[in-house]
């Protein structure tokens, strides 16, 4: 079972109390007896104290704890307006108060708890795990009442979760990382992939071994890379999202891929992803069903007046794009639709080799190319020619 996506921080100043929700994906009908999402505490602070087990959906409290038929379920705040959602996912939203998730039994119908009773997940991120409770009633996660402290899985801080405590009765299926503001970088996550929205001095606080990706940008979702399964970085997409009406977006919680400055094409533009996902694209559309997933090597994206729309195929027209845009980018702009495969923002020699990789992978072109397509290895030939032009003619 796994976290597919949550949306952690909507935009605008009731964004998040609203708009939350969260995704997990397994096996069709599986059942959510004792499993649970909890959140772990990442600053430290006065009030805080990282390791700490600061907000719970208890899954099998649900009205209906299972996967749906599809193996998808989808938990949403109340006062949302989502309208997308696949039929046969098990779809829930919080039916005991007007907004927000509430907290605990009598304000919340989708079985949230957090410390401070607001109904929201913070801003800031945390460790988001998604594990089985093994171990009976003694080993069950929750937040206590105050004054009681919280349930702390790293009492000394050192960053590495502490053998001998409940962990030890829990399956853990899966577990991600975020600290999501640039104030927030200096949190302690504890999960095998780690993403920030910037560095700290002496590099990412993180377990040994584990992944510290820096994002570059404020981090609002995060979700697994279509039906991903690892903990690489190339298994999920954290981006910055928006509601900004350059992007399309129709106020129906179709929330967009967001850049700076904003705008379809405008110049200097760099995009909040991490997947190379163009600008305007609709990161929440996919609501109880796979998320979204381009294949490396596909170029071939067309504006159709509300988004980008990729064509699912690697070939000669993805292979035109990259030829035109060779050189683009400065590890800044660039994104899969102007060629950039591997993510680094720049349209170069190593998005063409996925592109080779993947060619003949999808599932057609949705818009055809009149054009005779060479085979990837005269393909090859014709690249280093047209690289070489490239590089006389800057000369």
């Amino acid at each position: 079972m796994f976290i597919n996506e949550i949306y952690l921080d909507p935009p605008g100043s009731s964004g998040d109390l609203v708009f939350e929700y969260v995704e997990l994906r397994g096996l069709p009908n599986a059942s959510l007896a004792d499993h649970y999402l909890i959140v772990l505490e990442n600053e430290t602070s006065a009030t805080a104290n990282p390791g700490e087990i600061e907000a719970i959906f208890d899954l099998g409290s649900l009205s209906t704890p299972f996967l749906g038929a599809n193996g998808f379920l989808t938990l949403r705040q109340a006062g949302g307006n989502y309208s997308a959602f696949d039929s046969q996912a098990t779809n829930l939203d919080n039916t005991l108060s007007s907004f927000t998730w509430g907290s605990g039994p009598t304000t919340s119908s989708v079985g949230f708890s957090d410390e401070g009773n607001n109904g929201v997940l913070e801003n800031s991120g945390g460790t988001f795990m998604l594990v089985k409770n093994n171990g009976g009633s003694a080993t069950i996660p929750f937040i206590p009442a105050l004054p009681d402290p919280l349930i702390d899985l790293d009492v000394d801080d050192d960053n590495e979760l502490d053998a001998g405590t409940i962990l030890d009765s829990w399956t853990v299926f899966d577990s991600i990382g975020i600290n999501g503001e640039a104030s927030d970088i200096n949190g302690l996550l504890y999960a095998p992939i780690n993403f920030s929205a910037g560095t700290p001095d002496g590099g990412g606080n993180v377990p040994a071994g584990a992944t510290f990706i820096d994002a570059g940008f404020e981090i609002e979702y995060f979700g697994r890379w279509g039906n991903s399964t690892g903990s690489s970085a190339d298994d999920w997409h954290v981006s910055n999202l928006t509601n900004d009406n350059a992007s399309g977006y129709q106020s129906t919680g179709d929330f967009r891929q967001s850049a700076e400055p904003h705008g379809v094409d405008a110049v200097g533009q760099f995009v909040e992803t991490s997947q190379g996902v163009p600008y305007s694209m609709n990161l929440t559309g996919t609501m109880g069903s796979a998320n979204l997933y381009i294949e490396d090597g596909d170029f071939d994206a067309i504006y159709n007046g509300d988004q980008y729309v990729f064509d699912g195929d690697v070939d000669g027209s993805d292979f035109l794009t990259w030829q035109r845009n060779f050189g683009f980018g400065d590890g800044q702009h660039a994104t899969r639709r102007h060629g950039d495969a591997n993510g680094d923002r720049t349209v170069e020699g190593a998005d063409l080799a996925l592109w080779r990789t993947n060619y003949g992978t999808g599932a057609g072109a949705l818009v055809g190319i009149v054009v005779a397509v060479p085979e990837p290895s005269s393909l090859v030939l014709l690249v280093l020619g047209s690289v070489a032009l490239w590089r006389k003619r800057r000369e």
